[in-house]
């Protein structure tokens, strides 16, 4: 999994890849659960529904289950938590296991500058990123323009996987 304190093993200039100007990152501890577990909430209610999932408190506990502080990181702006993510450190791969924003946050660009970091840093690591995402969600579109290609699809989910080509070089930080 990757960890809060290897971050910065991935280049010297991580730290300003952390601090855009209108938001920063932010790791996340325990106690930022219930705060966490509400905007994944209001993020995913039209697509649970979309996609028949209505019991919202066993998705609530399937994601409590799951919490783990250490690969977990805020996306803040000013005191604000406008989402968060999280990302395992596989052998082979980086597995974005999740990716959310508040709906007042989503369309502004942050979630598409936070995949820029992420492919960054797989890019450092030669590995590539991996993810899983509902049938039904909007988010299918979005890992599609960001250079996402379906790999593989379930009843249940369909899989991407970005993997560096020659496009990262324009993103990668000198």
């Amino acid at each position: 999994m990757m960890k809060q304190d290897e971050i910065g093993k991935h280049g010297e200039d991580q730290q300003a890849l952390l601090e855009r100007p209108s938001w920063r990152l932010k790791p996340a501890n325990s106690a930022d659960f219930d705060l966490l577990a509400d905007i994944r909430q209001q993020a995913m209610k039209s697509n649970m529904e979309a996609n028949g999932l209505f019991d919202h408190a066993l998705y609530r506990q399937s994601f409590k289950d799951s919490f783990d502080p250490a690969s977990t990181w805020k996306i803040i702006e000013e005191s604000e938590v406008l989402g968060f993510y999280v990302l395992w450190n596989k052998q082979d791969h980086l597995y974005l296991e999740r990716l959310y924003f508040h709906p007042k946050a989503q369309g502004r660009g942050i979630g598409a500058d936070l995949l820029n970091i992420l492919k960054q840093q797989a890019f450092a690591q030669t590995k590539p990123i991996r993810l899983e995402v509902l049938p039904q969600s909007r988010a299918n579109a979005f890992y599609l323009r960001h250079g996402f290609e379906l790999i593989e699809e379930r009843d249940e989910e369909k899989v991407y996987e970005w993997r560096g080509d020659e496009t990262i070089k324009a993103l990668h930080v000198v």
